[in-house]
C-alpha cells in the first residue's frame, strides 16, 4: 500500500504520503527545457491553491513554482500543521504515528480554525476518547462548490484512508 512508504520516516512522513497521495500536484506547465512547474489553481471552494494543497500567504496567483520550491512550501505548511496538532491535542505527542499521521493530515488539509478548534473530533480526543475521535474524521467530507456546501468524494476517500489509520493501524504493536 502507498502509505507504508512513508511509515519509515514517522507521522510527518506519513501525512505528506497522504497529502501527495489525495491532493496530487495541481495543474503543471512544461517549460521549453523540458522542466515542469507547477501553477496556483483555485480549489473547489474558491481557495488559491499550488504545489500539493498549499494555501495562504505563500500562494501567488500567476506564480509558477519549481519541485523545489513547491517540496519548501509543503514542509512549511506540514510543520504547521504539526504544531497545530500539539497545540489542540496536549496529550498528541503520546499517540501513536498513525493517529498522528491521521491528524496532521486533518489539519494541513482544513488548516486550524473556528471549525476545527471547536470540533466534537477535538473534544472527544481531548477526553481521552481517541477512537470516538477517529470516527469523528469521516465526517469532514464536505466543501463548498459553486457557494454551496456538498460532499466531495476526493474528500470521503480521504477521510475513509485517516479513519483506518486512525482507527486501526499501529494498535497492538507497540507502534507509540
Amino acid at each position: 500500500m502507498l502509505i507504508k512508504a512513508g511509515a519509515g520516516g514517522g507521522a510527518i512522513a506519513i501525512a505528506m504520503t497522504l497529502g501527495a497521495w489525495y491532493e496530487g500536484d495541481g495543474p503543471t506547465v512544461r517549460q521549453p527545457d523540458g522542466s515542469v512547474m507547477y501553477r496556483p489553481y483555485l480549489d473547489t471552494g474558491g481557495i488559491w491553491t499550488a504545489c500539493r494543497g498549499v494555501t495562504g500567504r505563500w500562494v501567488v496567483p500567476g506564480k509558477l513554482y519549481t519541485r523545489g520550491e513547491c517540496d519548501v512550501l509543503e514542509r512549511e505548511h506540514y510543520a504547521v500543521a504539526l504544531a497545530s496538532a500539539r497545540r489542540l491535542f496536549p496529550a498528541f505527542d503520546t499517540y501513536n504515528r498513525w493517529i498522528q499521521a491521521a491528524l496532521i493530515d486533518w489539519l494541513y488539509n482544513l488548516g486550524e480554525n473556528p471549525a476545527t478548534v471547536n470540533s466534537t473530533l477535538r473534544a472527544k480526543f481531548n477526553r481521552g476518547d481517541i477512537d470516538g475521535g477517529c470516527r469523528e474524521l469521516t465526517k469532514w467530507v464536505k466543501g463548498r462548490m459553486n457557494g454551496q456546501l456538498v460532499t466531495l468524494n476526493g474528500l470521503v476517500d480521504r477521510r475513509e484512508t485517516t479513519q483506518e489509520l486512525c482507527l486501526s493501524w499501529g494498535r497492538g504493536e507497540g507502534d507509540q
